[in-house]
């Protein structure tokens, strides 16, 4: 899928994908640019985890006890890692298909653990992992899953919407509203509220880049993003009143009418968003999935709830939108 160019004044671009693990980088320096893929397996207990990801896992482990979730397994995948957050915390993924397929061309990224106290879509992403490990083949599709995007707020003795640096990666990316609209709409509208600080720049957090390389590399048809408490299913993407949008359309009616005729709603669109940039801007259909409530008790409910929604949307094979 294309990815328009991003061009206006203070715009900051990605840092290249690298193959093996890189460093932490500034936040404020970043750059793009594309590599050549790397093939990728489905994810097992194969590959050796880096003392940096067990210690990660040890963490987690403990944030699931906390929460009555149980062991989340969290050694027995075959982690993807890159790039740390600003605290020096891995930023993982795992992927199940091939990556030099055809499978790739019906590719699906989930995000999950966006804001750290919607603790929810955590748990949400560590069941779809075990479904997809356990359940499922992907000789026609390929599945990419960053269960825990911004770790750093997830992982604290009280976690926070924002990251370590205080900023609220869900409103970091580098759309081409954000230098006119983003903090101006921080201050005006939300008072200086700490929890949905833009940042100082656009695209200044680890985990905004983070994702948007993730974006880049396996080039998703579409994108689920998974948050709390707000009981709706949002979309951003293509028009779903253009020829383009038909696809993305039945999918969104689809997943709605899977989940019990779960509440379909336009919400508003925010100045370095996610459903901005991958959505609006680079016509990735987007669909944001936001669960009820953040109840650690309820998780397995959610679960239950959504689960046929979001295998059906990762089976389906979208087309290409029309730009």
């Amino acid at each position: 899928m294309h990815l328009p160019t991003l061009a206006f004044a203070g715009s900051l671009f990605l840092t290249a994908l690298a193959v093996a693990e890189e460093a932490p980088v500034n936040p404020q320096v970043a750059s793009v640019a594309p590599t050549a893929p790397v093939a990728a397996a489905p994810a097992s207990p194969a590959k050796e985890l880096s003392p940096a990801i067990k210690k990660y896992c040890a963490e987690l482990g403990k944030k699931f006890h906390e929460y009555r979730w149980g062991d989340p397994k969290c050694d027995q995948y075959s982690w993807e890692h890159i790039r740390n957050s600003s605290l020096g915390t891995p930023l993982m993924w795992a992927t199940f298909g091939d990556e030099k397929s055809e499978a790739a061309a019906n590719t699906t990224l989930v995000l999950c653990g966006v804001h750290g106290d919607e603790i929810t879509p955590v748990k949400f992403c560590w069941d779809l992992l075990h479904e997809l490990k356990t359940n499922h083949t992907f000789t026609d599709k390929m599945v990419v899953v960053a269960p825990l995007v911004t770790p750093d707020s997830f992982l604290k003795a009280v976690p926070s919407r924002t990251n370590g640096r205080g900023v609220d990666v869900n409103r970091n990316f580098p759309t081409r509203d954000w230098q006119a609209h983003a903090l101006k709409r921080w201050r005006d509208t939300y008072k200086n509220d700490k929890r949905k600080f833009p940042g100082h720049t656009p695209g200044s957090e680890q985990e905004t880049v983070f994702q948007m390389n993730l974006i880049k590399r396996y080039k998703p048809n579409k994108v689920i993003t998974v948050h709390a408490p707000l009981t709706l299913l949002d979309y951003d993407g293509p028009s779903l009143k253009a020829e383009s949008g038909t696809t993305a359309k039945i999918l969104l009616e689809q997943m709605s009418q899977k989940s019990s005729g779960y509440k379909i709603s336009n919400y508003p669109i925010f100045p370095g968003s996610l459903g901005n940039w991958a959505g609006k801007e680079n016509h990735i259909p987007t669909y944001t999935l936001e669960l009820p409530n953040s109840n650690n008790f309820e998780t397995d409910k959610f679960w239950a709830l959504f689960k046929e929604s979001v295998m059906y949307a990762i089976d389906n094979r979208m087309k290409p939108p029309v730009d």
